[in-house]
């Protein structure tokens, strides 16, 4: 397993190209190009406050408006989500190189993951210039970031890499997926406080708790929003959570790469 990590280190020149040209391709031929990385996501939180702010006037969970709740959430489960479905078609979409040009496969997922994770940082941009826009703030606690982000990345890669070899063999994957994702989010807390899973019963919290993007998207925003540490505990069991989904996708994509060639 050690050895198959170590090669995308080893070729890490064509990772870089592969992550260059797929965040390049997704706006190409547009006027604004690769500033679209930066407007969707203004345009969205725009959207969150008209909505959420001045239409329906939702009350946020702290003092900051519940857009930017939303939004903070929102970015890191898009990250999970992207990764997920840009993962699964990661072989069957790039049948042409599987078939044609030798190097390692497990390049591929990880592509994908590192495309979304680097379109996630860009969307914290944007979320950075909001927050002192609306006053919030970015104190000390932002230098913390890098725990959720790397424990996330660790747990969307084992996904990506799971559902990409999944998908070579079962096609329904792909369309399965979007469902999964959908559904996975409403017992998230991303479109809700987690306030909300508080005031239910011990045994309700405990099984909404078992999923670990409950902890990760807390972390976001208490980091961000709070200024504060979530329960440092259930970090701890989302980070066990992501480094066994890590072990397990990438032990199943080592095991079935060999056959990807003759079954796509």
């Amino acid at each position: 397993m050690f050895s198959d990590l170590k090669q995308i280190f080893e070729y890490r020149e064509l990772l870089r190209t592969l992550v260059s040209k797929d965040i390049r391709s997704r706006y190409k031929g547009s006027i604004l190009g690769f500033a679209w990385n930066f407007a969707i996501p203004l345009l969205q939180l725009m959207v969150f406050y008209i909505l959420f702010g001045i239409i329906i006037k939702t009350k946020p969970p702290g003092n900051y408006p519940f857009a930017i709740f939303l939004f903070t959430g929102l970015l890191p489960w898009n990250f999970l989500a992207n990764s997920m479905m840009g993962g699964s078609m990661a072989i069957v979409g790039n049948a042409n190189l599987v078939k044609k040009i030798y190097f390692p496969l497990q390049i591929l997922p990880f592509t994908k993951v590192m495309a979304e994770f680097i379109a996630m940082l860009l969307g914290m941009i944007v979320l950075a210039i909001i927050l002192i826009v609306f006053h919030v703030g970015i104190g000390p606690m932002l230098f913390f970031l890098p725990l959720p982000f790397v424990v996330e990345f660790i747990f969307a890669a084992g996904l990506a890499y799971f559902f990409s070899s999944a998908n070579v063999f079962f096609r329904d994957v792909q369309h399965i997926i979007g469902i999964v994702v959908m559904a996975w989010m409403y017992v998230t807390p991303v479109l809700y406080p987690i306030t909300l899973i508080q005031a239910k019963p011990a045994w309700a919290q405990f099984i909404v708790n078992l999923n670990p993007m409950t902890t990760i998207i807390n972390f976001y925003q208490k980091l961000i929003l709070d200024h504060t540490f979530p329960d440092m505990r259930w970090f701890a069991y989302s980070t066990v959570a992501a480094v066994v989904v890590f072990v397990v996708g990438f032990m199943v994509f080592n095991r079935y790469k060999f056959r990807f060639e003759e079954e796509i």
